[in-house]
């Protein structure tokens, strides 16, 4: 291994027709990132395969001049211009699928970047990102490594051996972050809703955004409850500190993205664990986890409870993510749910966000047989069992008031 001075060294590294993958998060290496978008003149002709998560990483590391490319699992708005000139390739598959294909023989990858804390015995922690690169860094690709002093070392995180980089450098960059931004009174309504659905003693999987984290603040009287989920964010830390959480096995998940507190709070929370997908999202994991109950978010939901979690108008802006694979799990316990959340309307009030019937070409994420509950602010619709005649009338029980009559003349036509 050799340790160099700057991140400009380690993108020297790449050569024209490699294939880099850097992780997003709180785990994509900001600094190395940024600089890429600064200086076309880099990795010209590399491909960089990233999992960028929308709202939280940003860069689009594509340059037309020099041809770099990129490949993406999540759309993103600063993406579409690239993604329909063919510089980025996107592929709209679930979390577990990312993995598989990451560690596919098929998926060529040169060069993997990591963004780590400061080696302590040899060994230099993941963090609060572990997300793919458990799974990858047992493939036989070489190893950059981004040595960050503001990556806490939490004992609970995989790590990766200092020798196993070929090269590293050291970055001070901030973490990635992500504020769920202030509540109002439609997703406080949403969480009181899902929050009278979990028992004491439930596991959750929750994913990003104001309803979850509303429903953790609903859920403070709640006990013995854990997570085994994708991504958390400080709206656990109330929970770890109140009594509402288990003594063993409270917090799993692959990834943490917060604030910089969250992120210097990690290393004392107990019962924690940081693993990689190939263990957070493994369908014979999960399929085991008592009480499992799934609460996803959705942009679209049809009479029938198929939930679109992907495209707005037949244009994409986001993925499948976890969604399906923590759904599925969850609709096949008997003592689990699978719960999908959405505001009844847009922000307008205008469309609802309950439809009749998916328009062609719209994208089913989670087919109706995996969803128990449809929450709106107006209340929840219980799927599991029901007729089509049933799911009609309870789910547009739940659509905005001002749509509901439109609802039940499509429903007939």
């Amino acid at each position: 291994m050799s340790t160099v001075s700057g991140i400009e060294q380690l993108i020297a590294h790449f050569k024209p027709g490699d294939t880099v993958f850097i992780p997003g998060s709180a785990g994509e290496p900001s600094e190395l990132t940024e600089i890429l978008v600064n200086q076309a003149e880099l990795a010209p002709g590399v491909t960089f395969i990233t999992s960028f998560v929308p709202g939280i990483n940003t860069r689009n590391l594509c340059n037309a001049e020099t041809d770099r490319k990129m490949a993406v699992f999540f759309m993103q708005g600063q993406f579409r211009s690239d993604y329909e000139k063919g510089a980025i390739k996107f592929r709209p598959i679930s979390f577990k699928q990312i993995q598989q294909y990451l560690t596919a023989d098929s998926t060529r990858i040169d060069w993997i970047v990591a963004q780590v804390a400061a080696p302590i015995d040899g060994q230099c922690s993941l963090g609060p990102h572990a997300e793919f690169l458990p799974s990858l860094l047992a493939r036989d690709c070489k190893v950059l490594g981004v040595i960050n002093a503001n990556t806490p070392n939490v004992p609970s995180a995989p790590s990766i051996p200092l020798e196993r980089f070929t090269a590293t450098a050291t970055s001070s960059a901030a973490l990635e972050s992500y504020d769920a931004g202030s509540s109002n009174e439609i997703s406080e309504a949403i969480a009181k809703h899902i929050a009278a659905l979990i028992p004491n003693g439930a596991t959750l999987q929750i994913g990003l955004g104001k309803i979850p984290s509303q429903l953790l603040a609903a859920l403070s009287e709640h006990r013995e409850l854990g997570f085994h989920t994708g991504m958390l964010s400080d709206s656990v830390l109330p929970m770890a500190s109140n009594g509402s959480l288990r003594k063993e096995n409270a917090l799993t998940t692959a990834v943490f993205v917060g604030s910089e507190n969250l992120y210097q709070q990690l290393p004392t929370l107990n019962s924690l664990n940081i693993a990689g997908a190939e263990f957070t999202h493994d369908p014979a994991v999960l399929v085991n986890i008592p009480k499992l109950h799934s609460i996803n978010s959705a942009l679209e939901v049809d009479i029938l409870g198929q939930v679109n979690a992907e495209t707005l108008n037949n244009k994409y802006v986001s993925a499948p993510g976890g969604l399906p694979d923590f759904a599925a799990a969850a609709s096949r316990q008997q003592d689990g749910l699978s719960i999908v959340a959405l505001p009844s309307t847009d922000p307008s009030g205008k469309h609802s966000r309950i439809t009749a019937k998916f328009r062609s070409g719209t994208p089913v994420s989670v087919p109706q047989f995996d969803v128990d509950y449809v929450v709106t602010e107006f209340g929840a619709a219980y799927l599991r069992g029901a007729t089509p005649s049933e799911r009609h009338e309870r789910i547009i029980a739940i659509a905005h008031p001002d749509h509901r009559e439109q609802l039940k003349t499509n429903a007939a036509g």
